[in-house]
């Protein structure tokens, strides 16, 4: 029932032949089309200027966002979705106008890949990274923190100074030729022919007293003869404890 109706069709109505195609028999209008499938059939472009969908939406064909698709590209061929890019390489290509000095993708939140990630060069403001295998040549900036073993499978190229801190029961191994300031060191294994900077003769003065009494000084040779003597060192001094008889001490004293 018509109230207040300006202009009612109550079977269907025709514009042109396929302009616009409207049929009672079907409820369905159509636009660019005489055989409208849906209840709303436009055949061709459609300009709006805002548009609301409720409800799923579905594309049979590419959707482009920009001119040709330069903001927002999804190909119906390829199943890949570009942004930035109408011509996506990847399932999901991102790209900014340049390829240096913009941020293409942000993400704030958590990030989890299964997979393997393949970048020509990363930044870590702050990261906790239980695994971090890196192939090739890698250069590092700022202080890096390791809580557990550091292994290195090939060379360690180092430009400035390491620090190494005193660790009771840890030995320092280095094969080959090196350079090393002061070392103080309670004993030395090795023929010490790359050592530099090392007296090969040390010239000194001995002396020989006897219960306390100075016997004499710059003895070049000191001659034990006899058995059951003992020698004892202590506080770089040389105790000679001889047996009560048999023996004797024999000395040449350099004299100036």
């Amino acid at each position: 029932m018509a109230v207040n109706k300006n202009f009612v069709v109550k079977n269907g109505i025709e514009v042109s032949t396929d302009l616009i195609h409207a049929t009672s028999s079907t409820n369905k209008v159509g636009i660019g089309s005489t055989i409208p499938g849906y209840l709303l059939d436009v055949s061709g472009t459609l300009g709006a200027t805002d548009v609301l969908v409720s409800g799923a939406t579905t594309l049979t064909q590419d959707l482009q966002v920009g001119t040709s698709g330069s903001i927002f590209y999804v190909s119906d061929s390829s199943n890949a979705v570009g942004v930035g890019t109408s011509s996506p390489a990847y399932l999901l290509d991102v790209r900014s106008s340049v390829s240096t000095g913009q941020t293409a993708l942000y993400v704030e939140g958590d990030v989890r890949i299964t997979g393997d990630i393949n970048v020509d060069d990363i930044h870590f403001d702050d990261a906790n990274i239980d695994q971090l295998y890196v192939a090739g040549l890698s250069t590092f900036v700022g202080l890096v923190t390791t809580s557990g073993d550091l292994y290195v499978g090939g060379d360690l190229y180092v430009k400035d100074d390491i620090t190494y801190d005193e660790v009771n029961g840890r030995n320092l191994n280095i094969s080959g030729i090196a350079t090393i300031g002061i070392v103080t060191g309670a004993t030395y294994y090795g023929d010490g022919s790359n050592l530099t900077g090392v007296s090969t003769s040390f010239t000194g003065s001995i002396g020989i007293q006897s219960g306390g009494t100075l016997i004499g000084t710059g003895i070049t040779m000191l001659n034990i003869a006899g058995g059951g003597s003992t020698v004892a060192a202590s506080s770089n001094v040389a105790t000679i404890q001889l047996p009560p008889a048999g023996v004797s001490i024999g000395m040449v004293i350099a004299l100036s």
